[in-house]
């Protein structure tokens, strides 16, 4: 850690981006790549710095394992829908960086900036920007309030994170950003996504009697998980026997591919796991005969680097962060041609030294993603911005 500061600092991170869900009586994350982001950095973060104190700021209780670390103060506001809306406007944020005397504040998710009244630096994470580059494929609240957030966050933000180049090109495209003011840090892995033998127990438990393709991510158009199931049939007629897992969380707009009549021949083949452990992921990935991620445009794709380091070999849409994230350790395929995807598929499946390559490659790959490196740049960002003067006053 880079000794900068004068002396500690008292940072808070907005952690409402990180949903909570009871699952057997266990807390889980209950969204995607976002709450895995805030609860990865958070935790990391409270691992490697053992000077600075952290405040962690949410709308009604948080129940994660990072609200009872010994060193986090754990600000929990009334969630009401009134106080989730004038939350929009940053007040409860400036009121909360006075009352705490804040160095700064870290929005996870963009959305709260704009709270500033000199009082604190502020730093932001734009994950991607898919519901102004694909408007179509997002609920139009959704759309606005990405717009609105964005305007305020780049008038606002000391410094803002993106996790790829991509995210960063997007910004400087779509908003009068400066480029000094883009940090690039990606994500990491979990160090719990790793290669291990399969259990004979996991195996009855889900019925796993084949091969199978897998995919993972939230169930919703963007995804484009039809696209697998045009690749499943192809590949069925080619003669290999396979499976296609989906798991994910519906979302918006999503329609189950098993409910339409052109997939009626293939829904025998065909399974969609809305619940499934961290555990049992691991495993789901590890078993994977192929991992497809045919999503149409990606600010990351943390799953691909989660199959990698498990040991699945790699098939990724050719579009936004996936070519930069993958790197050379998978192979590419244009999200709006199954036969493209189809053809990958079929030479991995039918070339044992190329899956085998390709399964070292993603490992080795996969091992240049830490969390550890991404709190650590963090840190050193929020340091940096901490000591480089009084913040300035919004535009």
């Amino acid at each position: 850690m880079a000794g900068l500061a004068i002396r500690p600092l008292r940072i808070g991170i907005a952690t409402d981006a990180l949903h909570e869900r009871v699952v057997d009586r266990q807390v889980r994350i209950a969204n995607g790549g976002v709450g895995v982001y805030v609860h990865q950095l958070v935790r990391h973060l409270l691992s490697i710095d053992r000077v600075n104190e952290y405040f962690l700021i949410r709308f009604g209780r948080g129940q994660l394992d990072i609200y009872s670390h010994p060193r986090a103060h754990g600000i929990f506001l009334p969630d009401t829908r009134v106080n989730r809306a004038v939350a929009l406007t940053g007040d409860p944020y400036s009121r909360l960086a006075r009352e705490l005397r804040l160095d700064l504040l870290h929005f996870p998710n963009m959305f709260g900036g704009g709270f500033r009244r000199g009082q604190a630096k502020q730093i932001a994470t734009v994950h991607d920007l898919t519901p102004l580059i694909l408007p179509s494929m997002h609920p139009m609240k959704r759309v606005i309030a990405t717009r609105l957030a964005l305007t305020r966050c780049m008038r606002d933000s000391d410094r803002v994170i993106v996790p790829s180049q991509v995210t960063g090109r997007d910004l400087m495209k779509t908003t009068s950003v400066q480029p000094g003011k883009i940090v690039h840090i990606p994500e990491g892995v979990n160090s719990t996504m790793r290669r291990i033998s399969p259990t004979v127990e996991f195996a009855a438990r889900y019925q796993i009697t084949r091969p199978f393709i897998l995919t993972v991510g939230v169930l919703e158009p963007r995804k484009n998980h039809n696209l697998l199931l045009l690749v499943l049939r192809e590949l069925r007629i080619r003669g290999h026997d396979l499976e296609l897992i989906i798991i994910g969380r519906p979302g918006w707009r999503w329609r189950s591919p098993l409910k339409m009549m052109r997939f009626e021949d293939i829904r025998p083949w065909v399974r969609i796991l809305a619940d499934v452990s961290d555990v049992d992921l691991v495993e789901f990935y590890n078993r994977a005969a192929l991992f497809m991620y045919p999503s149409f445009y990606e600010g990351f794709g943390l799953p691909i680097l989660e199959a990698m380091a498990c040991g699945a070999p790699v098939i990724s849409s050719s579009t936004s962060s996936m070519p930069e994230v993958a790197g050379t350790a998978a192979l590419f395929a244009d999200p709006v041609d199954a036969q493209s995807f189809a053809e990958q598929a079929r030479r991995v499946l039918s070339d044992r030294g190329l899956r085998e390559a390709m399964v070292d490659a993603g490992v080795t790959h996969a091992k240049r993603f830490t969390w550890q490196a991404s709190a650590e740049a963090t840190l050193a960002l929020y340091e940096e911005v901490c000591t480089s003067g009084a913040p300035a006053s919004p535009s």
